[in-house]
């Protein structure tokens, strides 16, 4: 089950190692973990809480692997567009958490954006 969860959030299976899901693995058993997201499951959602975004004013960064399972592309684009100060950076090949599954090609935007930042 741990195996499948963390290759739900990466584009290149071939990068789940065995260490990496042992890992994630081990998050699990800490404690405070499995009540947390049992907590989360259970919680309501408040599908007006979205329309908060357009609030913030602070130059915002998002960074988005474009092969992300978990959260679809077509997020990142509605919250370009709800961001009144963003840089939207799609990073190709790349899965729900590309700042761990490819840190170098993460890391060039991220980079960039903080030079830029006042």
């Amino acid at each position: 089950m741990a195996k499948a969860s963390v290759e739900n959030v990466y584009a290149d299976r071939s990068k789940v190692t065995d260490k990496l899901v042992d890992r994630y693995f081990e998050l699990t058993l800490r404690e405070g973990n499995r009540q947390a997201f049992v907590d989360r499951l259970n919680m309501s959602t408040d599908k007006s809480s979205f329309q908060k975004i357009r609030l913030i004013q602070k130059r915002t960064l998002i960074l988005w692997g474009e092969e992300d399972k978990l959260i679809p592309l077509k997020m990142a684009h509605r919250f370009h567009n709800d961001l009144q100060n963003d840089t939207l950076v799609i990073l190709k090949g790349l899965g729900h958490i590309p700042m761990e599954e490819s840190p170098n090609q993460s890391l060039v935007p991220v980079m960039s954006f903080l030079k830029n930042v006042e």
